[in-house]
């Protein structure tokens, strides 16, 4: 799959260069539960929810496969209180900022 370019460069900002090619390889061979590929928003919150870690973004690619709101809820949303609040929308492509 062709990753989007904002895709591409927040890992390149987000893991070290030894993990920089693992991440865009998981990320590009990431598929739905019905072996389809994952959007450019469910890529990016997988990636913005792992927070640097590939080892958390292995886990969020494969929760890919079980159930993809899971993973826009890691990227999309936070704990505030006792409230899930939505505190960005990756549904556009990702800024040096997030």
């Amino acid at each position: 799959m062709q990753l989007p370019s904002d895709v591409t460069a927040f890992a390149s900002r987000s893991f070290p260069a030894p993990e920089q090619g693992v991440a865009l390889s998981a990320l590009a061979a990431a598929r739905l539960h019905d072996g389809t590929e994952p959007d450019a928003r469910m890529l990016r919150c997988a990636l913005v929810g792992s927070r640097g870690s590939l080892d958390t973004l292995r886990v969020l690619i494969g929760m890919l496969a079980v159930d993809w709101r899971d993973v826009i809820m890691c990227g999309e949303y936070e704990l505030q209180g006792n409230d899930t609040v939505r505190v960005r929308d990756l549904s556009k492509p990702l800024s040096a900022e997030v």
